[in-house]
This record gives structure tokens, sequence and C-alpha cells, in this order.
């Protein structure tokens, strides 16, 4: 009785601090904005005038590996990202915090007005973009005070490749190793030649690999002060607030799979059966509480600024992107699916994973045949669940990604760690004898 009165109080804190860290992370996010947006833009104009060639020289459909589409570069988002930088505007930081208005050249892509702004051309007007947070802003409008767009290109490939080691210790301390050989194809698969050099694509790597490695190295902490489920409403929030809808399910799927790994590994070693279900679908749902519940907070804060035809709009947008817009502009969840797993259609990436299937198969003999031990498939069904997160997201957003196939096919990389986990995960005792 003692128990279930401790688990109750303990849910209880639990639904409380989730209440409360959305509108907190609501408050301090639209806050460093309101204060990046107090930078005098006479401080960014070197930085940004410095970056227009680099965007001269790229273009939406350039790929870095030629015949490789999956490290094409994404300029147009990259281009409205610097545009939203640059624009300035009379009104108040609190508004503009907000807005997050960028200039409007007809027929151009953000990429091309914010070139043709320093030929220089007068924009043909502006655009607020109050449906997403750009908390990308925080960090861009300030690296922008003393780097271009270049600059901030070799930054991320230094921060990127730090991050990347320090998962992979995270994996070593945890006494997870089996797992690095699946992490590091996941990379692969992510087209690291490419990431580093697209600031958007770029945002969703930090947060999911960042969420990743500090479950690894933190999750006993955070166990022993029952703040598992917090970590996973962190970054959903982090999410929404940071991303532009590139491959958000990223960061949902990379954690996901880390928690069963952990979980796994404990059973493993107290040799008693998995009862991880409720940890499973608590840690994806509140995800999906810091995600929703921070995008709606974004849409609660414009209406002040710009009544309810920014929520109008907005819902306007959702029903154009998802599975309903599909069927009206003639796309179909095929051609979603089809559009994003052609990303992937360069033999090398089928020879990867031939190879490693190779090695996963001559894993599980040596560890099955040799040492006797059994297989487990108490976590087949959760892990698996963990690889459809891609699909089940082209489903319920099928028109957005039929069109932005370039970026979205991220997402399968959630499905590619979660499936190369599984040899590691089918061995050990399911419970002592």
């Amino acid at each position: 009785m003692e128990m279930s009165d401790g688990k109750k109080k303990g849910l209880g804190r639990t639904i409380l601090h989730i209440i409360l860290m959305v509108p907190a992370a609501a408050l301090i996010g639209y806050l460093l904005l309101v204060l990046v947006y107090l930078i005098p833009r006479d401080k960014l104009i070197m930085g940004l005038a410095n970056s227009v060639s680099a965007l001269q020289q790229d273009h939406s459909f350039d790929e870095v590996i030629t015949g490789y589409q999956s490290s094409r570069l994404d300029v147009f988002t990259d281009g409205a990202m610097l545009n939203a930088a640059l624009h300035d505007s009379p009104d108040s930081p609190f508004r503009r915090a907000v807005a997050c208005s960028q200039y409007v050249y007809k027929d151009k892509s953000p990429a091309q007005g914010f070139i043709a702004y320093f030929e220089p051309n007068e924009p043909d007007g502006e655009t607020a973009y109050t449906r997403y947070w750009h908390g990308f802003l925080i960090f861009l409008k300030p690296l922008l005070v003393f780097f271009n767009y270049s600059d901030i290109r070799v930054i991320n490939v230094l921060c990127q490749t730090g991050l990347l080691f320090l998962t992979v210790y995270a994996f070593f301390r945890r006494k997870l190793t089996a797992y690095v050989p699946a992490f590091l194809l996941t990379w692969i698969f992510l087209m690291p030649f490419s990431l580093p050099l697209s600031l958007q694509y770029s945002t969703v790597f930090y947060i999911g690999v960042g969420s990743l490695a500090g479950l690894l190295l933190l999750h006993d902490r955070l166990k022993d002060k029952n703040l598992i489920l917090e970590w996973f409403v962190l970054t959903g929030l982090l999410t929404s607030y940071f991303d532009l809808l590139t491959y958000p399910v990223f960061t949902l799927g990379l954690p996901l799979t880390g928690l069963l790994l952990i979980q796994n590994e404990e059973r493993k070693r107290d040799g008693l059966p998995w009862k991880g279900w409720p940890g499973f679908i608590g840690a994806a749902f509140c995800w999906g509480v810091g995600y929703a519940g921070m995008w709606v907070c974004k849409i609660l804060l414009s209406i002040p600024f710009y009544g309810m035809e920014s929520l109008r709009a907005t819902l306007s947008e959702v029903e154009k992107r998802s599975f309903v817009g599909a069927a009206a502009e003639d796309y179909t969840y095929y051609e979603a699916l089809r559009n994003n797993l052609e990303m992937y259609r360069n033999p090398l990436y089928q020879y990867l994973l031939i190879l490693y299937t190779l090695f996963a198969l001559l894993f599980l003999a040596v560890k099955v045949f040799r040492k006797q031990e059994k297989l487990c498939f108490q976590l087949l069904l959760p892990i698996l669940l963990v690889a459809a997160l891609p699909f089940i997201w082209y489903f319920a957003l099928t028109e957005h990604s039929a069109i932005h196939a370039f970026f979205t096919y991220k997402s399968l990389t959630v499905a590619v760690f979660a499936c190369l986990c599984i040899p590691v995960l089918l061995i050990g005792p399911s419970h002592r004898e």
C-alpha cells in the first residue's frame, strides 16, 4: 500500500512538472527571442553580407557528393533562416519575437530573396511566420555578429564531431559498446557530408543526438529522481522551439531507442523480465506533450498581436501538410514513402546494411551457440514500434513528406538505428532460472 501511495505521489509530481514545464519553456523561449531582437541589425549586417557569396555558389538541388541525393543541401531553409535574421522593423521586439518576419521577393526563394536584398533590390513585401518559434535565432543572430554563414558551417563541423565522440563515449561508459556500430552507421545514413553544411539539418541533429547522449550519461540520476519523463518533455519542447518541420521524429526515436537499450541491460543484469511498457509509452507520450504543447503556446502568443487570423492560418497550413491536404493535391502515402526511400537508392547504403546484417548474424551465432545464451524477444515489439515512427509520421504529414523528401528522408534513420540495435537486444536471459 505504501508503494502504491508512493507511486501515486511520484506520478502526481511528474504531471505537475510537465504542466509547469510547457508554459515555463514557452516564456523563457519567448524572452530569449525578445533579447536577440534587441541586437541592432547594424551589428549583424557584416556577417549577413559576407554570407551572400556562399548562398550564391550553393543551390537548393546541389549535391555535396554528385549522384547521392541524400547529400543534397537545404539552401531553401537556410535562406529562410538568414532572411529571418536579416529582417528589420520599427515594431517592438515583443511583437517581432512573435512574428519572426521575413522579406518577400516575388518569384524568388528565401535564399534568392536574401541575395537580392544585397544586390540591392527593394523587397516586394514581408511575411510573418507565427506558426514556428524560430528558436534558432537565439544562436544564429549572436553568431552573425562575429561570423558569416561559411564560418558557422565550419563551427557545425567541429561541434557535430565533438557531439559524435561524446555519444560514443556515453555508449562505452554505459557499457553498451555493442551498439556503437549501429549508432555510427546511423550517422552515415544521416549523410554527414551535408549535415553540418545546412543549418536546419544541424539543429535537429544536435537535439536528437544530444538527447540520446544525455540520457546515456544521466539515466541513473534521472531515474533516481523520477525525471525520465521530464527528459522526454524537454526534448519535445526543444524540437518544437528550434525546428522548422524537417525531421523532428528523429529527436523522439533516438532517445526512445536509447531508453530501451538501457532497460535491456538492466533486464539482463537483474535476470528479470522486462516490464518497461509504462515507461516506454509514457516517454513517447511526454515527447508529444512537449512538442505539441510548445507549438500551441506559440500560437497562443501570436493571438494578442495578430488576432485569430494567425490561428486560422496555422490550422489551414496543418490541414494542407497532412494526409487531408495530400488527398486534395493528389499526393498519396505511397508516393510520400517512395520519394523518401529513393533518397537511399545508392548501392552503397544497401551494401552497408548487408554487411552489418552478416556481422549481426555471426554475432548472434557466437553468442547463442558458443555461450549457450538464450534469445529474448521481449523488446522486439517496442523496438519495432520505434522503427515504425517515420512511417507513421509520413502518413500523418503525407503532403509535406512527399514534397520535401530531400530532407524528411532523414526521419528514416530512426528505423535504421532501431533495427540495427535488434541483434544485440535479442541476447540474454529473459528471467532467472
